[in-house]
C-alpha cells in the first residue's frame, strides 16, 4: 500500500477535462440535451470564459479579457446577457467594450459591484436561455456576491472551485469558513455534475467530494 496524501489528485490536461490555451482553440463540449457550451481562454491570467447555447440564444459567463476573440466565439448567435461569477478585475476587463458592441446587459449579484451597470441576479434566480434555463447560487466566500451557474448537470463555479480546492480566501478565515459552506451545498450535486471553474480545467463533484474534509482541515 502507498502512503496516504493530503493533494488532491489534479486531472491531466486533456479535452475530457476541458483543456484550453489563450492561444489554443475553442474547446467545444458535447451537447447536453438542448445545451451547447463553449470554453475559451483569455487574457494574462488564462480566464475561461463560456459561452451556454440552446435554440439559436447565447449567454456569456464572465466577460473577462480580449472582448474580440469573445465576440468571435459568438458568431451566429443571439447574445442574450452576460451573466458574472463575480467581480475581481481579472474576469471583467472586457466588460464595457462587450456590452458597448453587443448591446446586451450584464446581470450579478449586487454585493458584487462590477465596471458597467448590472441587473441583480441572487440564490434561487433562472436564466432562461433557448430551451434551456440556468439555476443561480449564490456560493460567497470568494467574493461576497460569488454566484456560480448549474444548467442541464454542467456547473460553472468562477473562482469558488477548483480542482484541488477552494478559490483564494486570502487568509481571512471567516471568509474561508464562508467558502466552505457554500461547497457544503455544491457537493449535494450528483457526482457526475461537471465543473467548469473560472481557470484552468474542470473537474467533476464525485472527483472532488472525497477531499473536502481535507481542504476544511488544512485551512484553504
Amino acid at each position: 500500500m502507498g502512503e496516504e496524501t493530503n493533494e488532491t489528485p489534479h486531472p491531466p490536461a486533456t479535452a475530457e477535462f476541458g483543456y484550453v490555451t489563450r492561444d489554443g482553440p475553442i474547446h467545444r463540449y458535447p451537447p447536453a440535451g438542448e445545451v451547447r457550451v463553449a470554453k475559451l481562454s483569455v487574457g494574462e491570467y488564462d480566464n475561461n470564459v463560456y459561452v451556454v447555447e440552446s435554440g439559436g440564444e447565447a449567454v456569456l459567463i464572465d466577460g473577462a479579457a480580449e472582448p474580440d476573440k469573445i465576440i468571435a466565439a459568438v458568431s451566429g448567435v443571439h447574445v442574450k446577457a452576460i451573466i458574472q461569477t463575480h467581480n475581481h478585475l481579472d474576469h471583467t476587463g472586457a466588460l464595457q467594450e462587450l456590452v458597448d458592441r453587443l448591446g446586451v446587459p450584464v446581470l450579478a449579484h449586487p454585493d458584487d459591484p462590477m465596471p458597467v451597470a448590472t441587473e441583480d441576479l441572487g440564490e434561487g434566480d433562472s436564466v432562461p436561455v433557448g430551451r434551456a434555463t440556468i439555476a443561480v447560487m449564490h456560493t460567497q466566500g470568494h467574493t461576497p456576491g460569488s454566484l456560480s451557474y448549474l444548467v442541464n448537470g454542467h456547473l460553472f463555479t468562477g473562482d469558488t472551485l477548483f480542482p484541488g480546492g477552494p478559490g483564494n480566501t486570502s487568509g481571512e478565515r471567516a471568509a474561508f469558513d464562508q467558502i466552505m459552506r457554500s461547497l457544503d451545498r455544491l457537493f449535494e450535486l450528483p457526482d457526475e455534475t461537471r465543473v467548469s471553474p473560472g481557470h484552468g480545467l474542470d473537474t467533476t463533484i464525485g472527483r472532488e467530494r472525497p477531499y473536502v474534509e481535507v481542504w476544511r482541515s488544512r485551512g484553504w
